[in-house]
């Protein structure tokens, strides 16, 4: 498993820098990972953050196409 922050550090970008700031939010460090901290940024309840919108790991919501009638 790769770490998000380590990552970010290797190849900055916007996505990468925004999955390292939530790890480094519920806990992980350039050494360590908290354990199940993917689900922990999934289940975020920080609305305030100005990120929470963007957090990954989030579930994508399936769009049905629509039947034609």
């Amino acid at each position: 498993m790769t770490n998000p922050i380590l990552k970010n550090m290797l190849s900055p970008s916007r996505s990468n820098a925004i999955k390292a700031m939530c790890c480094h939010c519920v806990g992980c460090t350039l050494e360590t990972l908290e354990q199940g901290y993917r689900n922990h940024i999934r289940n975020c309840t920080a609305s305030h953050c100005p990120l929470y919108k963007f957090r990954p790991y989030q579930e994508q919501l399936k769009v049905n196409p629509c039947k034609k009638v």
